[in-house]
């Protein structure tokens, strides 16, 4: 496997895994609350950290198992770090849901080229987890930790 892999094991129904990731409250309490989200098929999802944006187009939406996002446009800034245009450009963000009983989900997350040799690897591993860290506290507890400007 040449990118970004992780599996998380929610204590949550698919369903509730599920709305965090397909609408505006479920995306703003754990990831951005600087964002704007499209909730249909070929809508897009624009996220921000500052200066950093990723406009993401919505591939796949089936309910309580897979979300897919294509990255159509971004710009990744790190002062002193990084200053990549485009540095997503094509990747893709695949969520697979599990149900596991009515209230265990197993979240497989892939991001597709996210790989070393990617400028921004270290500095977007990292980020996954801890906002994939805050996804599992909003579906477990109501309550995550979304970048705040």
């Amino acid at each position: 496997m040449n990118h970004y892999h992780t599996t998380l094991h929610l204590t949550a129904p698919a369903a509730t895994v599920y709305a965090a990731l397909t609408t505006p409250t479920g995306i703003t309490s754990w990831w951005t609350r600087n964002c704007t989200v499209g909730t249909a098929l070929g809508e897009t999802l624009t996220v921000r950290f500052g200066a950093t944006y990723k406009v993401l187009r919505i591939e796949r939406l089936e309910p309580a198992r897979e979300v897919r996002w294509r990255c159509i446009d971004s710009y990744l800034h790190v002062p002193g770090i990084i200053d990549a245009k485009d540095e997503w450009k094509d990747h893709e963000l695949i969520f697979r849901l599990r149900e596991h009983g009515a209230t265990a989900t197993a979240l497989d997350f892939d991001h597709i080229g996210l790989n070393p040799s990617v400028a921004c690897y270290d500095i977007c591993t990292g980020g996954w987890a801890q906002f994939l860290s805050s996804l599992q506290a909003y579906v477990q507890t109501g309550t995550g930790r979304p970048y705040q400007s």
